[in-house]
């Protein structure tokens, strides 16, 4: 059994550990990453059953109780009714948004509320090459709608992500609310809303479609993961099994 100890196979040894290891480590993030997928997929499917809650309600249970901040993002996807008047005034274009292929944008436009502040609203996606008017038009009315949507958390900029260029924006990247709220008069709530309805199957624009449950790749790159951890130490014993054998032993002798 000289050979398992040769310097070249305790090195090769210990890698092969490492490997296996890691690999075996990375399956089971993978598969804790997949409960955590479910377990949001749970509170998402209950809350896109629930009825709709008017965006008063909302509003109120975001004040901060005896000093503490409510994140917005934890009701993410909840159901809400919003009355107000749809203004072109600091309206953006969120670029690079494809449906069935087709490049396109997103219109997302303030909602002038009656208590004085104003709240973002994804009205849906346009074509690239389609000439936008006036949203009341769109919407075939006078701009002052009931919409029923899904309250969305502000979407930061990333710590390494390319920041707005100044001045008044025509189409960005993202719905960032703190640099939307440059160019809009009344101040914005700390969430946006992706609206559902009103939809018209045969104008535009098309509702952004509602978020699925999926539980993504990560049952498979577990899979993957672990068999990779396996790979190496089944190569290992196969490689130590063939350098253990008679013939090779001997070899390994003269030669040491």
């Amino acid at each position: 059994m000289r050979i398992a100890v040769r310097p070249r196979w305790i090195v090769f040894s210990v890698l092969v550990v490492v490997v296996a290891v890691a690999c075996v480590f990375l399956g089971f993030w993978q598969l804790s990453r997949l409960e955590e997928r479910r377990a949001s997929n749970a509170v998402l499917v209950a809350r896109l059953a629930r009825e709709p809650i008017p965006l008063e309600d909302l509003t109120s249970a975001l004040r901060p109780e005896q000093g503490i901040e409510v994140d917005p993002a934890h009701y993410e996807h909840t159901r809400v009714v919003a009355t107000g008047r749809l203004t072109e005034r600091g309206r953006v274009l969120v670029r690079s948004q494809v449906v069935s292929g087709q490049a396109g944008v997103h219109g997302v436009y303030a909602m002038e509320l009656d208590d004085g502040t104003a709240v973002l609203v994804n009205v849906g996606w346009f074509p690239i090459d389609s000439e936008i008017g006036s949203i009341a038009d769109a919407l075939g009315g006078s701009g002052h709608i009931e919409l029923t949507g899904l309250v969305r958390a502000d979407q930061k900029r990333p710590a390494l992500g390319r920041a707005e260029p100044p001045g008044l924006l025509d189409t960005v990247a993202r719905i960032d609310i703190d640099r939307i709220q440059q160019q809009v008069e009344a101040p914005l709530l700390p969430f946006w809303i992706q609206m559902v309805e009103p939809d018209d199957p045969g104008r535009l624009p098309i509702p952004v479609p509602l978020p699925e449950a999926g539980e993504g790749a990560h049952l498979s790159y577990a899979v993957q993961w672990f068999s990779f951890a396996a790979v190496a130490v089944i190569g290992y014993a196969a490689l130590m099994r063939r350098e253990l054998r008679p013939g090779r032993r001997r070899k390994a002798r003269a030669e040491g």
